[in-house]
C-alpha cells in the first residue's frame, strides 16, 4: 500500500500515468518528461550519489517489458527483474498474450507495438 495515496501500489509508474492524465501531458516530449519526473531526477535533485546506468553506479535498477519509456507508461509495464547491487533480486516472466483468431498470431507481446522513431 502507498503510504502517500491510500488507493496507490507505490508504484512509480502509476504515479506516471496518473499525472499524465491529470494535467493532461500527451504529447511524446511531455510523457518522455514524465518517465524521467519518476524515475532520475528524483536521485539528481536528492543529490544522490552512484545512481544512473554507467559504469562506477550502484546497478540498481529495474528491467521493463517495454521498448521505450513512453511505452513503459502506456503499458503500465511488467517488471522483468529488478537488480540491487548487481544482483537480480527479483524477476517476472514476461507477458504474452494467447489469441485463438484464424489467420492471427498465436501469442502477442504488447510491447512490440511500441511506435518506432517517432521521438
Amino acid at each position: 500500500m502507498d503510504l502517500w495515496y491510500p488507493l496507490g501500489q507505490a508504484d512509480m509508474l502509476e504515479v506516471a500515468s496518473m499525472g499524465i492524465h491529470a494535467v493532461p501531458m500527451t504529447s511524446r516530449e511531455a510523457m518522455r518528461w514524465t518517465f524521467d519526473a519518476v524515475t532520475v531526477n528524483p536521485t539528481r535533485a536528492m543529490h544522490l550519489e552512484g545512481y544512473g546506468l554507467a559504469e562506477g553506479c550502484k546497478a540498481n535498477f529495474v528491467i521493463l517489458q517495454a521498448r521505450d519509456p513512453i511505452e513503459a507508461i502506456r503499458l503500465k509495464a511488467n517488471r522483468l527483474a529488478v537488480v540491487r547491487g548487481g544482483k537480480i533480486i527479483a524477476e517476472t516472466a514476461e507477458r504474452i498474450s494467447k489469441l485463438q483468431i484464424g489467420g492471427r498470431p498465436e501469442t502477442i507481446n504488447g510491447a512490440d507495438y511500441a511506435p518506432k522513431n517517432l521521438g
